[in-house]
């Protein structure tokens, strides 16, 4: 895999698993108004936001998945799994 390449899919693989956490925001912010909700609050509509924060992370163990997937390919490839793509990875001081 070229390395420019490789360091392309490190960064987009970085940003995948910044996704994942930044989609934990909006349930935070549900339960910053009680982990139980008072009848005034179900009738706001806050019971229909705690609903949709909740579908949202559902399916956080598939990015997950395909962020490890993603990071095991990157190690197989270049030998460094790269998951902090702004570092230097330890083969590019072979390269030069």
């Amino acid at each position: 895999m070229r390395r420019k390449s490789a360091e392309l899919l490190a960064w987009l693989n970085f940003g995948l698993v910044v996704a994942a956490v930044l989609k934990f925001i909006p349930i935070l912010a549900s339960y910053h108004h009680g982990i139980t909700l008072s009848a005034e609050q179900i009738a706001a509509g806050l019971s229909d936001d705690r609903d949709w924060a909740l579908d949202l992370i559902s399916d956080t163990p598939y990015l997950l998945l395909v962020w490890g997937g993603v990071a095991g390919f990157l190690r197989f490839q270049t030998g460094s799994p790269r998951l902090l793509p702004w570092r230097a990875d330890p083969t590019d001081a072979n390269d030069s």
